[in-house]
């Protein structure tokens, strides 16, 4: 588990038009380790946990390990996973036709599989 805890300062924020919000924060200097930690968790999905002057106490660690995040490890539904697999897969094949039809008739596929799995 990659955990980055270092004093910082709130430098600034962005709304952005899908309603999330980009929030800077900026650091006292930092060793070359200390930034190797930070690059390790570049396009991770995390907590992030910013408290003011008061002291950070164990039971709040304790409560910030313990936040589910298996909810947005995958930012993608599994349907738009498959999807997207499928299409690869596609493409490494030549592409040839129209996708839909492809994924239409592996899908299909799919579908049968399981439903013989049902019938035995």
């Amino acid at each position: 588990m990659l955990k980055v805890f270092h004093a910082a300062i709130l430098d600034g924020y962005q709304r952005r038009k899908d309603k999330s919000v980009s929030i800077r924060f900026v650091t006292q200097e930092l060793t070359t380790n200390e930034v190797a930690e930070i690059d390790r968790c570049l396009d991770t999905f995390g907590v992030l946990y910013y408290r003011g002057t008061e002291h950070v106490n164990t039971e709040e660690i304790d409560e910030l390990d313990n936040i589910e995040l298996d909810l947005y490890d995958q930012p993608k539904k599994q349907s738009q996973r498959m999807r997207n697999i499928m299409y690869k897969v596609w493409m490494e094949q030549g592409g040839q036709g129209d996708f839909k039809e492809y994924y239409k008739k592996e899908t299909e596929k799919i579908i049968q599989h399981y439903k013989n799995k049902l019938e035995q």
